[in-house]
């Protein structure tokens, strides 16, 4: 759906989330996050795994 169909649509309540949900897109496709961000993001997510696994292991 774009822009203009799903404000056309939108009753009062949900106005905001779908103005605010295009915004944060807009933005997104802006300003994509650098690379060194993108790569650090598996890394960390490897790390809590590991950290989880461990914690869940000695109990």
């Amino acid at each position: 759906m774009n822009f203009r169909q799903e404000m056309g649509q939108a009753d009062d309540t949900v106005l905001l989330g779908v103005l605010r949900r295009w915004w944060m897109r807009a933005n997104l496709y802006a300003n994509p996050l650098p690379p060194e961000i993108r790569t650090a993001r598996p890394a960390a997510a490897a790390i809590h795994e590991a950290t989880t696994a461990r914690k869940a292991g000695g109990r």
